[in-house]
């Protein structure tokens, strides 16, 4: 891994967060005129200061050497520290995953939580109140569910600090400018960070939000053809086969191509494989073919916060796999049948987009690894290896000899459009 922990700049992001210099409510975004603001003159080290990574492969003395700014206008950025931990995650970078965690948990902690790396909390009542705050059961909750996703991804998702900024992103579509007239827009629709069915859920991208706008450019007269560009480590199975089965029977209607720019992982490439085609630029990744869930026992930290808890319950199997105590061989065996169920459907979509055999995925395709672009075209994972322009011009090429009229649009349709 080429990317490491700036430890300077960790240290003074902490120095940032104890002074009270910290954003914690504005949405993260630096452009570069922002960025070459934190330089100044010329000061590399101070630089350097605002960014939380190290690449090993660039010069140290260019601005490509630093990676994952914190923060900027002299404050550190709750949100740019949770995209940091989603980006880092699904780089495996885990010193910035982290790191990333620690300062999220030094806003959200009590005016001078952050004095010393060393500081613990004092008797039995600070005890108490850590563990507290590890234990959300919502998020066990989560994390006890089946996943299709990078597994180094769902404490970006689970965390017990995850929820306070999630904001879930609706996948905008936008319609690509053409010979409109004649051959139809292409639709373009974002499908970027986790996935999860419903806004509530605390991921990035909700599949109620990104089949609406699906709809909104499948019905839409003007668009000829829709692109999805993805960008997500996976998410949550529920509403995935839903989504992919509505995916293959509504681009009979309009060609839907499929592009990772540049991670199509778990449940992302399950939808992937749904469209007409499915492309990857030269450096994206594609596969994580995989189902899992994790059972999290957490008796024993309650039992050392000096905290009992008695479960009370009807229905034989009501409390099975609860926290509380931990995870018997029925309980387990029966949390495995239902993964290796949405595992069997999961192969099964992807081995019927691929026209191959089901044990071509099982024993292939990485086997739960993402591979890269190039060696996912050699497991027939992909149709092609393009950048996003070439994507974009081998579809206009496509829907160009089409001569249709170009129809009506609903007001309120077109209102979610923008134009490029």
């Amino acid at each position: 891994m080429s990317i490491q922990l700036n430890p300077k700049a960790k240290a003074h992001a902490r120095q940032l967060i104890a002074n009270g210099h910290v954003d914690r409510d504005s949405l993260w975004s630096i452009d570069a005129e922002e960025e070459n603001a934190l330089l100044g003159d010329d000061d590399w080290a101070q630089y350097g200061l605002w960014f939380l990574g190290l690449d090993e492969l660039e010069n140290s003395d260019t601005k490509a050497h630093y990676r994952y700014p914190v923060g900027k206008a002299g404050k550190v950025y709750r949100a740019a520290l949770i995209a940091i931990r989603q980006r880092a995650g699904q780089q495996d970078a885990a010193g910035i995953f982290d790191a990333a965690g620690e300062l999220i948990g030094l806003i959200d902690a009590d005016p001078g939580a952050a004095e010393t790396d060393d500081a613990a909390p004092a008797g039995m009542a600070g005890q108490i109140k850590s563990d507290a705050m590890a234990i959300d059961t919502r998020r066990l909750a989560m994390s006890a569910s089946p996943w299709a996703l990078m597994p180094e991804c769902l404490a970006a998702v689970t965390h017990p600090f995850a929820g306070q900024v999630a904001r879930p992103i609706a996948a905008r579509p936008v319609v690509s400018r053409g010979n409109q007239a004649s051959s139809g827009a292409i639709a373009v629709l974002s499908l970027t960070g986790v996935i999860t069915q419903h806004p509530d859920w605390m991921g990035d991208t909700s599949l109620d939000g990104f089949m609406a706008d699906f709809m909104t450019a499948m019905n839409d007269p003007a668009v000829g053809a829709l692109l999805i560009s993805i960008d997500s480590p996976g998410g949550s199975v529920y509403g995935v086969q839903e989504v992919s089965g509505m995916m293959r029977t509504m681009r009979e209607q309009k060609p839907v191509v499929a592009f990772a720019n540049s991670l199509a992982a778990s449940a992302a490439y399950w939808i992937g494989c749904s469209a007409s085609s499915f492309y990857c630029t030269p450096g994206g990744e594609v596969g994580s073919i995989g189902v899992w869930q994790a059972h999290m026992d957490i008796s024993g930290m309650l039992t050392n916060a000096g905290i009992q808890t008695t479960v009370i319950s009807a229905g034989k199997y009501k409390t099975e796999g609860n926290p509380y105590q931990p995870l018997d061989e029925a309980a387990q065996a029966f949390m495995q049948s239902r993964v290796d169920d949405y595992y069997t459907a999961f192969v099964d979509a992807v081995a019927s987009a691929r026209g191959v055999k089901t044990d071509v995925v099982k024993n292939g395709m990485g086997q739960g690894r993402v591979l890269g672009a190039s060696d996912a075209l050699k497991q027939n994972m992909i149709d092609g290896v393009m950048t996003l322009p070439q994507v974009l011009q081998g579809m206009a090429r496509q829907l160009a000899p089409a001569s249709r009229p170009l129809g009506k649009t609903s007001v309120s349709n077109r209102s979610r459009l923008s134009i490029l």
